[in-house]
């Protein structure tokens, strides 16, 4: 298994493709129609991020899945790696912050700096998001 950081500028665009060039890869309803929204079937149940049209998934897909996303028109795999167990995600997440293009994209499209919030009880409050967004299961 390979564990992937996906990034897809424009997710409606991505959409459009897969409906044309490998429509296996959406979710239809009962007429043949692609779902609304739209459900990217190897995507349905990992971590994913949205940041207006642009999405990040964190993806553990078979060797022939990650054939199908590596070099897919406006798909960019930011990380990938074999899934070997525990510490699997430290190891991907560490070569996206390591690169700093890479990094650039992942902090846009999920932002991670603390920022504050004012609180009218408590004064304020520092927030500070994990700066993962997600990690599948056993990694």
């Amino acid at each position: 298994m390979i564990d992937a950081i996906i990034y897809v500028a424009d997710f409606p665009a991505l959409v459009a493709y897969l409906d044309e060039h490998y429509p296996d890869l959406l979710a239809r309803d009962e007429n043949g129609d692609t779902t609304q929204p739209p459900v990217v079937t190897g995507f349905a149940r990992t971590p994913a991020v949205v940041n207006g049209n642009e999405l990040m998934i964190y993806a553990r897909l078979s060797e022939s899945d990650a054939d199908i996303w590596r070099g897919m028109e406006g798909v960019t795999i930011l990380a990938e790696a074999e899934f070997v167990g525990k510490g699997a995600a430290d190891t991907l997440y560490q070569s996206v912050f390591d690169n700093a293009d890479k990094y650039a994209i992942y902090s846009r499209v999920y932002p991670h700096d603390p920022y504050e919030i004012e609180d009218q009880e408590i004064g304020t409050i520092t927030i500070t998001p994990p700066k993962k967004f997600g990690i599948m299961a056993g990694a």
